[in-house]
């Protein structure tokens, strides 16, 4: 049997869901739940023209019919190297490894040679480094390996390993990071992916990355049939392996286990982890949300709720929906873009929103809100006083949940708490990717379906936010009453 081939996005898959490459391989394919590829373009962090933001220097493309042959791909993307072009989608090969950073660029050894005297290039006075283009402007390992992996094919083409690589967001924006210190985090995820590849099944293990794969129904139901540790909220892997080398391997035993074993089993972890670890297994157990303290919210004439729709694979924010609360009356509206050029406008009109308020509260759910205001404010500029009116006057409701509540589930996004206090969305098998899909087949279409339903979707966004809130308020923890020792 051939050998499997180790690509660059299985270092993506593996650490959105471990399964995931298992599953492409081994698994019935019948299984696999189609996704549209504008969806599978968002969720690795992709963008729709990702030549638009490459740097000014030219590039040259290996001919897209070399693709259908790997090997032949390879060959011309090293004769282009031996020219010393700058190339765009290279396939970068050693034996069973392939890599296909988005693009490597031309460099001088001696940029090389001031940091390492030693270093050669096959290519004699020049060598490659490599660059991918992603949606998301945080340097995340998933991002991170496969340009990690590219480098070291890149040191074995060219006899001198990179000492950087770069990766460039929607804005044109590049950001490095050094190859060296992610060595040895790298050897060992590498290690893992080859077990997989040769036909070993990871442990059960479920995290928020699972959701994104294709195999999400299935990595959820066999985790769930075996109870398995990992369903507890924001387990790390580490974190398993740590309960199983305890020998508590199922939210059964992990509920029943004495605190006291716990810590002297566990020595790396501070209590307050423990206890909450503790307590969400027997929440599971129940099915009972265990409130571990009160939130004071505070009282002002107008609360408003607040989300947000983004399109990462065009590089656009493109719907910013606003539910004002005064009172027991509630308005939802919203500012909507068509486009990139519509952007700052959407963005004006939000900050003379801002700027009309008073005695207020703006309520969001997660951090992605501040994130995306953050972005505009350094595409477009803004008044210093209204961005710290902003963030004076803004709460993050997640923050809230988590530090307040311990709740029944597995995951603790929007849809998942909403949906356990009872808010139905209009589309229950809608999400933000639904969204990002809606948005692109108005754009394509024109047809006003398409938008109602995005419009819809984000109205039941900050409508469930707001029951969120108000479902919170009402929580207080139970008080145990002490009982005196019988004398």
């Amino acid at each position: 049997m051939a050998r499997q081939l180790l690509k660059s996005e299985h270092f993506y898959k593996f650490f959105l869901c471990p399964h995931w490459i298992w599953y492409d391989i081994y698994e019935d394919q019948k299984k696999h739940k189609h996704i549209p590829p504008v969806l599978e373009m968002l969720y690795s962090g992709r963008i729709r023209e990702p030549n638009s933001v490459l740097p000014t220097q030219e590039f040259v493309e290996v001919k897209q019919e070399l693709y259908n042959d790997l090997d032949e791909a390879f060959l011309a993307t090293v004769e282009l190297m031996k020219q010393g072009k700058n190339i765009y989608k290279p396939v970068l090969m050693e034996g069973h490894w392939v890599g296909e950073p988005d693009f490597i660029e031309r460099r001088p050894i001696a940029e090389l040679k001031a940091v390492d005297r030693s270093a050669k290039s096959s290519f004699g006075d020049w060598y490659y480094i490599a660059y991918d283009i992603r949606n998301d402007p945080e340097l995340k390992d998933e991002y991170k390996f496969p340009l990690v992996f590219a480098s070291l094919i890149l040191e074995k083409i060219q006899g001198a390993r990179p000492q950087d690589a770069y990766i460039i967001n929607a804005d044109g924006e590049a950001r490095s990071f050094l190859i060296e210190p992610f060595l040895d985090k790298f050897q060992l995820t590498l290690k893992e992916i080859e077990k997989v590849l040769e036909g070993e099944k990871p442990p059960p293990f479920i995290k928020g990355g699972c959701k994104r794969s294709p195999w999400f129904a299935i990595c959820e139901e066999e985790t769930k049939g075996c109870e398995d540790v990992s369903l507890i909220q924001g387990l790390s892997q580490r974190d398993q392996r740590d309960l199983y080398e305890l020998g508590v391997k199922t939210l059964g035993q992990l509920a029943k286990t004495e605190l006291d074993r716990l810590q002297g089993g566990l020595e790396g972890w501070n209590f307050d982890k423990l206890i909450r670890v503790h307590n969400q297994a027997q929440v599971l157990i129940s099915g009972k949300a265990l409130i571990t303290q009160h939130y004071n919210f505070p009282e002002v004439k107008t609360e408003v709720y607040f989300d947000v729709e983004s399109d990462p694979t065009r590089g656009i924010d493109f719907l910013l929906g606003l539910l004002i609360k005064k009172g027991r009356k509630t308005e939802f509206k919203y500012f909507l873009a068509k486009g990139k050029e519509e952007e700052r406008e959407i963005w004006e009109d939000f900050l003379k929103f801002l700027g009309e308020l008073d005695d207020f509260v703006i309520y969001h759910y997660g951090y992605y809100e501040k994130h995306v205001l953050q972005r505009f404010e350094k595409r477009y500029g803004a008044q210093s006083e209204l961005m710290k009116k902003f963030r004076d006057n803004s709460l993050d409701l997640y923050n809230i949940t988590i530090n307040s509540v311990i709740m029944p589930l597995y995951f603790y996004s929007l849809k998942d708490i909403a949906g356990f206090i009872g808010y139905k969305w209009n589309d229950q098998g809608a999400g933000g990717g639904e969204a990002v899909t809606w948005y692109d087949q108005w754009l394509e279409t024109g047809k006003k379906d398409f938008l109602d339903k995005l419009i819809k979707y984000n109205e039941d966004d900050v409508r469930a936010t707001l029951l969120i809130k108000e479902w919170l308020e009402k929580q207080k923890p139970k008080v145990q009453k002490e009982e005196l020792p019988i004398e």
